[in-house]
């Protein structure tokens, strides 16, 4: 959700921006029916499918509960809505208008928003790198935390450097 966010921004707002970071996101959100309809009549089931789609089979299980354990903390109806703000949302035509630099980044094993959600972006957003990180799932930010760090910090050190760097201006004679 955050990433469609910051692609609402990026794309009513640009000038606000020195660039965007997408982790874990999509130009559309598309939540499985499945995912929809335990959330509201099985709510336990529904939060451990999540967690289960949520982190590489890599990750530790304990990491899993613990997602688990914090989801059921949220009223059911919060996550409905949530879920159901991200299947609304539907930015897959107006994507490739962002030209702020934009960093992407996704797990290799994210089954909420697979790679190919990120593919999609990189093919059509100007100036977007992608980084595709090994043995995490969506919650990439839990279970590989150094590698989206580096990722993230290598992105903004470039950023920097091209908002830093002499601009040449023009003139006519």
């Amino acid at each position: 959700m955050g990433g469609a966010i910051a692609i609402e921004i990026a794309l009513g707002h640009p000038q606000l921006l020195a660039g965007i970071v997408l982790v874990s996101s999509g130009a559309r959100l598309r939540v499985t029916p499945v995912i929809k309809d335990k959330l509201m009549h099985e709510y336990p089931h529904a939060a451990e499918i999540i967690a289960e789609w949520a982190y590489s089979p890599k990750t530790d299980a304990k990491l899993r509960r613990a997602s688990i354990q914090e989801l059921l903390e949220v009223p059911a109806t919060v996550t409905y809505g949530d879920f159901e703000a991200c299947d609304h949302f539907d930015r897959m035509n107006d994507i490739g208008q962002i030209a702020l630099p934009t960093l992407i980044v996704c797990g290799e094993d994210d089954r909420l928003t697979p790679v190919k959600y990120s593919q999609y972006m990189k093919e059509r957003i100007r100036n977007a790198r992608l980084v595709i990180i090994p043995e995490a799932g969506h919650s990439v930010m839990l279970e590989k935390p150094q590698e989206l760090n580096a990722a993230i910090q290598s992105f903004i050190s470039d950023l920097r450097t091209c908002l830093q760097a002499p601009r040449r201006v023009a003139t006519a004679p």
